[in-house]
């Protein structure tokens, strides 16, 4: 039944066309299939809406909100001939709904089917809903009075009508082009072709069948081909690949495109001062305060996502950084911090490193298992950690049961308290380990000390693995110290 209704629908719409053409009425026919043409559009794009979610949701109601209007205005349009009987003359109340049915259209075009906030939404709506009327306002005025209407003066606004036709139906084309993802791009292909088709339509309809005293509003209703087309691509999904867009040119539309709304609501609103000096103040009013304000929350949502990204970043490096288990830094953490020791320590100041062993670990883990061996390591890692008493110090997983702790500006002695402090720490926990000839968790603690200036940290780190092997080959739970020259 999905593949029948992308088919059956639009042939429905020929045929009520075709309908028009061959009723001894067909002026009054015209007028009625053009009010049902956009109706059922706007049918099937309201449950096109449904089916999607989102910014893209939006975009199918509003297009369906847009045919509504149009239908209004069509409606218009049979009411004065068919029921007032005022032939050939045109209705401003008319022009005026075929005009505000471009606004929910200029509305999507400048939002892109993207999330934004209410806020943006809101400026987005108020200048296309100024946009419209102000551009009505200044077509319409190109008229001498509004019931005897200048000849010249019709011909300025079929013109204006052609180029906000072809500037709606390249916002649509652009923003095909731009679509980020499938149900976006899907929206705006069926707006941009629907668009198009509406500019070669209507042009043919106003510069030679309207002026052609001969045709009737029965050749001016092949309007409802473009109704069609929209149709079928609402109902049928394109299935299409993503392009290779010039990344480049998307952010370009992307960017504009809002901006290009107060563009052209400007634009128009300085032509219509002329006319109506008050309005047309009021749209450039609207125009500057709506751009200052959305372009004001486009700053600050680039400032938000930036500082977004950063702390998103320090995160990330934080979990790259840090050993799993312990939660103190992991061996990547130590060898950044080995070749930021020079500068942090200073010209003249001195390093100490400290190498800390579990003693007898193995034992540990092999009589209470490897879930005990990892509580213990945690357990080992923060009382280093309270042990070091000052925020410049770094402790760093080693490896295995052994740590480092980097201490800047310390110097042998002060390494040796902060080493005992350390081994205390450990012994005062208390952790069980029958394994071992203390019958608790210790640590045994290799100190060294140089100047980073004339020592390579890797020296460093060596020297203090020498000083814990002196202190575990000496029975362990003791601490060594060396100076390295």
């Amino acid at each position: 039944m999905k593949k029948v209704w992308p088919v059956a629908v639009p042939l429905l719409f020929l045929a009520l066309q075709a309908l028009s053409f061959a009723l001894p009425i067909s002026r009054p026919a015209a007028y009625v299939v053009m009010v049902l043409a956009p109706v059922l559009t706007a049918a099937v794009l309201v449950r096109r809406g449904l089916s999607e979610r989102g910014p893209v949701a939006l975009g199918w109601y509003a297009a369906a909100v847009s045919l509504l209007l149009w239908a209004v205005g069509a409606f218009g349009n049979l009411w004065q001939e068919w029921i007032l009987g005022r032939v050939n003359e045109m209705y401003r109340a008319s022009m005026l709904m075929f005009n505000l049915a471009a606004v929910p259209i200029a509305f999507t075009l400048a939002s892109g089917g993207r999330p934004a906030g209410r806020l943006a939404r809101g400026i987005d709506g108020v200048m296309a809903s100024a946009l419209g009327y102000g551009f009505f306002s200044f077509t319409w005025a190109m008229m001498t009075t509004w019931s005897a209407l200048d000849g010249e003066g019709v011909q300025y606004m079929v013109w204006l009508l052609d180029a906000a036709n072809l500037y709606l139906a390249l916002g649509g084309l652009a923003r095909w082009y731009a679509a980020d993802d499938r149900p976006a791009r899907e929206l705006f292909r069926a707006l941009a072709a629907y668009l198009c088709a509406y500019t070669v339509i209507l042009f043919i309809n106003n510069h030679f069948l309207a002026p052609n005293p001969e045709l009737g509003p029965e050749h001016g209703s092949i309007i409802t081909f473009a109704f069609a087309l929209l149709t079928t691509l609402a109902l049928w999904p394109s299935g299409e690949v993503r392009r290779r867009s010039a990344r480049w040119l998307v952010r370009v539309i992307h960017t504009t495109s809002p901006l290009m709304l107060a563009g052209a609501l400007l634009l128009v609103s300085l032509f219509l001062i002329r006319f109506e000096y008050a309005l047309g103040t009021f749209g450039v009013v609207i125009a500057v305060l709506g751009y200052a304000t959305r372009t004001t929350r486009s700053q600050v949502e680039f400032i938000e996502h930036g500082e977004g990204l950063e702390a998103e970043q320090s995160k990330l490096q934080r979990i790259v950084q840090t050993d799993a288990l312990t939660g103190v830094g992991n061996r990547y953490f130590l060898e950044q911090a080995l070749r930021e020791a020079k500068q942090k320590t200073g010209p003249g100041g001195q390093l100490s490193v400290l190498m800390i062993d579990i003693d007898f670990f193995k034992l540990l883990n092999d009589r209470y298992g490897h879930v005990a061996g990892d509580a213990c390591l945690r357990s080992v890692a923060s009382a280093l950690q309270r042990a070091l008493a000052r925020p410049s110090d770094v402790l760093a997983r080693y490896g295995g049961e052994e740590f480092i702790a980097l201490l800047h500006g310390t110097d042998d002695s002060g390494a040796k308290i902060v080493a005992e402090r350390i081994r205390a720490a450990v012994q005062t926990l208390h952790i069980e380990h029958l394994g071992s000839p203390f019958g608790t968790v210790t640590v045994s603690v290799g100190a060294a000390t140089a100047s980073p200036e004339k020592t390579l940290a890797d020296v460093l780190v060596e020297a203090a693995d020498h000083a814990l092997y002196e202190a575990k080959r000496s029975g362990r739970n003791q601490i060594k110290g060396a100076v390295v020259a």
